[in-house]
């Protein structure tokens, strides 16, 4: 599964994010549309910056949380998807 792990995650053009206490929002204020992700601590903004891959991310919530690694692989590639298909984050090398 580290294949498809392995392309950069950046948000998509004039897309923001910020951290909440309960996880993300994604927002895009010309077309006012938001996205939440309920992720806790498990991500960060800059984890979209666009220089972080999927097993880069992987590994960072499994070293800083302990949340075995099967379960992150398991959720972020749907949630990465789910962001994709919103138009939130581009999952393209630039």
């Amino acid at each position: 599964m580290r294949g498809i792990l392995a392309v950069p995650c950046r948000l998509a053009p004039d897309v923001q994010v910020r951290k909440e206490s309960w996880g993300l929002l994604f927002y895009l204020q010309t077309r006012h549309k938001v996205c939440f992700v309920r992720s806790g601590d498990w991500l960060y903004p800059a984890h979209f910056d666009g220089t972080w891959t999927l097993e880069n991310i992987t590994d960072d919530i499994a070293r800083r949380t302990g949340a075995p690694v099967e379960i992150i692989e398991y959720s972020l590639p749907k949630l990465a998807k789910h962001l994709t298909s919103s138009r939130m984050i581009l999952d393209e090398v630039r």
